[in-house]
């Protein structure tokens, strides 16, 4: 009986189940090649943004969080395409239409890479503009040392070009005694100094100055004439030795207003003629002054036909 029970025996085995995972997929892969796709646009804005200038670089902020650094206004009333700035369908990006898209922001960085290469070019231009007065400036300093006129002859390198002081010493006066008679040997400087001013195709400006001195008759002659005449004596005397006539765009007259030793009002230093070398950049803002670019006052005549 024994024997017979242990036939029957049932043996039962447990083992834990074992999870099957879904397969893995590539999701990772994606995922990675938009992180680096970001990175490398992340770069590009950086290698963009760091050729272009700080105020360039607020004005992208501006645009790109809608907002004006103008407040809807620019330096010019109308922009290149000769429509307002700040008018009704000039649309800034941001500002309608949602956030800016990611063509809008490349444009924009395309625009700001294109201007300053445009800026480094016309750092270019101004660099040999610089250039051209240096060596004009060593050319009339040999002139100068030829005539033992370097007492006589001042240069100095300012923003707006070469500015040229031709004075009096102890020794040699530029004019007559209160006139505008130039003196021999100033007319002979004059004369060797003219043919340079043609090597560059700058604009010339010649102002007069006097000293304190004053006439008896104030009414009839006065320092404001003497320094017109004596500028106008320098003019002429250049073009006579030679230089083109249209190299002359302006002729001042300053009595004693800008004295160079104000402590020595009578001083010789003070009695002199300044030809200043303009740059192209000073000789244009000088045009737009002095030019018929603004906008047409009224006269009162016109005023009171309106009225009527």
């Amino acid at each position: 009986m024994r024997s017979k029970k242990q036939a029957h025996t049932t043996i039962i085995k447990r083992s834990a189940r074992r999870e099957h995972h879904a397969p893995h997929g590539g999701a990772w892969k994606v995922a990675f090649a938009d992180f680096t796709l970001a990175m490398m646009a992340l770069f590009m804005v950086l290698w963009i943004m760091s050729s272009v200038t700080e105020e360039e670089r607020k004005e992208v902020v501006a645009h790109l969080t809608g907002e004006s650094i103008f407040d809807g206004m620019v330096m010019s009333p109308l922009s290149s395409g000769g429509q307002a700035m700040n008018g009704p369908n000039m649309i800034i990006p941001g500002k309608q239409g949602g956030a800016p898209t990611t063509e809008e922001i490349a444009q924009q960085l395309e625009k700001l890479d294109l201007a300053s290469k445009a800026t480094e070019s016309l750092e270019d231009v101004n660099k040999r503009s610089q250039q051209e007065m240096i060596e004009l400036a060593r050319v009339i300093m040999e002139i100068t040392k030829a005539f033992d006129a370097q007492s006589n002859l001042d240069m100095e390198i300012v923003p707006q070009g070469l500015r040229i002081l031709v004075q009096d010493d102890q020794k040699r006066e530029m004019f007559q005694r209160s006139s505008a008679i130039l003196t021999p040997f100033f007319q002979r400087l004059l004369t060797q100094l003219a043919p340079v001013f043609n090597k560059i195709d700058n604009k010339v400006i010649i102002t007069g100055h006097t000293d304190s001195s004053m006439y008896r008759d104030q009414t009839r002659y006065n320092n404001w004439n003497l320094s017109g005449d004596r500028a106008l004596a320098a003019r002429i005397s250049l073009e006579q030795g030679g230089m083109v006539k249209d190299k002359v765009i302006q002729v001042n007259a300053m009595a004693d207003r800008m004295l160079l030793k104000p402590d020595q009002p009578l001083s010789a230093a003070n009695r002199r003629i300044e030809i200043m070398v303009l740059t192209h950049a000073a000789a244009d803002s000088l045009y737009q002054f002095f030019g018929t670019h603004g906008i047409d006052v009224a006269r009162p005549a016109d005023s009171a036909q309106s009225a009527q």
